[in-house]
């Protein structure tokens, strides 16, 4: 709102951000990439932890080596090569989606459904980073694990049994838990968000299962969260 020197009063159209022109489909198309990135994003946070685990385990193994050599160091090494294929899995599941992220993104600018505009490129161009970024620790977890599973083929046999989406569901329930425990205790900072998180979470995966059982289970969980979400907001405004 401005005023001219005769003192007419003047408005100034604020500038309008580029994808609020843009067609409802383009804007959908955009929602759905935005969408994979913020899941893949907690994916590999997953990993990271399945990482971290690996490295503390180790560590306290080989504190315990010290008194039994050879007992230690088969667990430390059962141990750390589980958790170097439960990260594969995961890392197998972020190229997968983010594969099927760029390749929709490609044919939607081919069709004209999506333009290139500045935030489409920015996503894509992230959505291409983590690829890059997945694939190669692909690369490094396989190469280790290839070693390893050279002479253990009844624990090769197991890791067939390892899902993404158990591991991601997992790890959403015990994020859940963890909340709900801060709550009995009065410490709710954070709880709020680590609720948004899981339901993301459960959000993503849903798009892949295929299972109705098992659909069913994370639609009841789904449920719940969001129900203590209101709650907890309810409380909030009270």
């Amino acid at each position: 709102l401005v005023a001219n020197l005769e003192g007419a009063v003047m408005f100034e159209v604020p500038e309008l951000p580029e994808e609020t022109l843009m067609e409802q489909e383009h804007t959908e198309i955009l929602h759905s990439l935005r969408f994979t990135l913020a899941f893949v994003h907690y994916v590999v946070e997953i990993a990271a932890v399945k990482g971290c685990a690996n490295e503390l385990s180790s560590s306290a193994a080989s504190e315990y080596q010290l008194q039994e050599s050879v007992v230690a160091d088969q667990i430390s090494l059962l141990s750390r090569e589980w958790s170097y294929a439960e990260q594969l899995v995961l890392y197998l599941k972020v190229a997968e989606l983010l594969s099927a992220g760029l390749q929709t993104a490609m044919e939607q600018i081919k069709a004209g459904k999506l333009c290139l505009s500045s935030t489409v490129k920015h996503v894509v161009k992230k959505l291409n980073e983590l690829y890059k970024s997945s694939v190669s620790s692909c690369h490094c977890l396989n190469v280790r694990l290839q070693r390893f599973f050279a002479d253990k083929q009844k624990l090769m046999d197991r890791m067939n049994s390892i899902t993404a989406e158990k591991l991601i569901f997992s790890y959403a329930v015990q994020m859940v838990q963890s909340a709900a425990l801060d709550e009995m205790f009065h410490r709710r900072e954070d709880c709020v968000q680590r609720y948004h998180k899981a339901l993301l979470l459960m959000d993503g995966i849903l798009n892949f299962m295929t299972e109705q059982g098992d659909i069913e289970n994370i639609r009841k969980c789904k449920m719940c969260i969001e129900r203590r979400l209101s709650a907890l907001q309810s409380g909030a405004s009270a």
